[in-house]
């Protein structure tokens, strides 16, 4: 073979040799430009990831900082409404053992006047029978008048005592019922 042929051979393969060498060195500087394009992407999609969180995370507090004002709120306004209520409560009470006060005084008016009526009848049953014996019949209209009487004075008793028992249940029950709908069903801030 000639130097002739070998040269071009020798060409031939530096250049097949320069060619794959420009090769490499194009996919290597494209493979940098891409993995270039590839990290700035990665890098600012994780930015806005590490923002989002971030937006995420301030707007969670915000929103638990919100509930915790409007949760205080709540209690305020509940505890508001439970002190109303006792002191309406202690209003009705206060009420009601005035009126005690007076059926009160009224029974014993009442009682009064059955014992005087009681004590004067038994003294004219004794003043107008003559004799040493008073009048069976006469003792006996007495007695009967002064049982009754005395059963009139014991069943305003226990009637005053009864209205006294049921108007206290009433009053209980009437604060019961607003501490539950005004305080436990009392609707939360913000519904």
């Amino acid at each position: 073979m000639s130097y002739r042929v070998i040269a071009i051979l020798v060409l031939i393969i530096g250049a097949l040799v320069g060619v794959k060498a420009l090769e490499s060195h194009l996919i290597a500087k494209g493979d940098a430009r891409g993995a270039a394009r590839i990290q700035t992407r990665w890098d600012t999609a994780e930015a806005k990831r590490r923002g989002d969180e971030k937006e995420a995370e301030a707007r969670l507090q915000n929103e638990r900082a919100q509930a915790e004002s409007n949760a205080r709120i709540a209690e305020q306004r509940k505890q508001q409404e439970a002190e109303r209520i006792a002191r309406e409560q202690a209003e009705r009470e206060a009420s009601l053992r005035a009126s005690l006060r007076s059926a009160e005084s009224r029974n014993r008016g009442l009682l009064d006047t059955i014992n005087e009526l009681n004590a004067r009848d038994r003294a004219r049953a004794a003043a107008h029978v003559p004799g040493t014996s008073p009048d069976a019949s006469a003792v006996a209209i007495v007695d009967e008048a002064a049982a009754a009487r005395t059963l009139l004075g014991q069943c305003s008793d226990r009637r005053t005592a009864l209205a006294a028992d049921a108007d206290g249940l009433r009053l209980q029950v009437i604060g019961l019922q607003a501490y539950v709908t005004d305080v436990c069903l009392a609707r939360k801030v913000g519904e």
